[in-house]
């Protein structure tokens, strides 16, 4: 089963757009990585400045060496630069899904 992970970034004032520009510019680099199954990235409405990252993994394993490949690359260095605290990752098992029903 896939699993979640979720990646919140609070950039410096100002820096938010800067930082989600930067993040499409890696996603290619992202999607073709072992276990990559999907990316989204949200802006917080009321924080311009607080930018989520929610993707999923084939397992967790895949999404912590995909952080190692980012650190190793430097890329890692280059985000903090932006960010005015350490990015908080956690990582979900979905339970329940749900959506409108069918007609």
């Amino acid at each position: 089963m896939s699993v979640q992970a979720t990646n919140t970034f609070h950039t410096k004032a100002g820096r938010g757009g800067e930082l989600i520009a930067t993040l499409r510019q890696v996603l290619p680099g992202t999607l073709t990585h072992d276990g990559c199954e999907e990316i989204r990235l949200w802006r917080d409405q009321d924080d311009e400045d607080r930018v989520v990252s929610v993707t999923r993994w084939a397992t967790r394993d895949d999404y912590e060496a995909y952080l190692k490949w980012r650190d190793l690359k430097g890329d890692t260095a280059m985000f903090r630069e932006m960010l005015t605290e350490d990015m908080e990752i956690h990582y979900y098992d979905e339970v329940c899904a749900g959506g409108p029903k069918a007609t």
